[in-house]
């Protein structure tokens, strides 16, 4: 495994979410402590013309940098990304990066399996935790029980809380040694999973 230098991750949480994920992504990120020191990379479906305007709406809520995910450039600790496309995660000598390219067929934008799947690969170098939230569909419940199955740390969003319960009921049916979690206790588990290492 290359070393990473001081700025760049070695915690990623990747958020996966549909219908219902807007609004819960903006408590998540107004909720970010200032000494938050993950990278979060998040996987929203909508259509790819509203991707800016996100991403510059999650910026003013936000006390860490939103940046739309560009291909090649390196993951900072401390940032939020939003992909799109089929966006995934390599590690090179350069350290940690995305890569991002169009769909062969129409799909979901973004592809969630394929961001978590990614994540799943390098889950054995840097520490993974993957969150799906609110959805309709199963978009991202086989990436995140690759994750599990490959050490990393897996949340389902509750019943209790999601919008709309499709795709996380289906990663809680799925999914090994997944937690449950409504959505503030999903804001809770972000903020220590983010903690700074002591």
């Amino acid at each position: 495994m290359p070393n990473l230098k001081p700025l760049e991750p070695n915690k990623i949480i990747l958020i996966g979410a549909s219908t219902g994920g807007p609004g819960h992504i903006k408590k998540i990120l107004t909720a970010l402590k200032p000494e938050f020191n993950a990278t979060i990379i998040i996987a929203q479906h909508m259509g790819n013309e509203y991707i800016p305007s996100f991403v510059k709406q999650l910026n003013s809520i936000c006390c860490h940098n939103v940046n739309s995910v560009v291909s090649d450039n390196l993951l900072l600790a401390s940032q939020v990304y939003v992909s799109s496309l089929l966006t995934s995660i390599k590690i090179s000598s350069k350290g940690l990066s995305c890569l991002q390219k169009k769909p062969i067929a129409s799909g979901y934008n973004p592809d969630i399996d394929y961001l978590f799947t990614s994540a799943a690969k390098i889950s054995d170098q840097i520490s993974v935790l993957g969150i799906i939230l609110t959805g309709i569909g199963s978009d991202g419940v086989n990436g995140c029980r690759l994750i599990a199955e490959n050490g990393g740390e897996c949340i389902a969003e509750s019943e209790t809380s999601a919008i709309v319960d499709g795709m996380p009921m289906q990663a809680r049916k799925t999914v090994p040694n997944i937690k449950i979690l409504s959505l503030n206790e999903i804001i809770n588990e972000i903020n220590l999973f983010g903690a700074l290492d002591v």
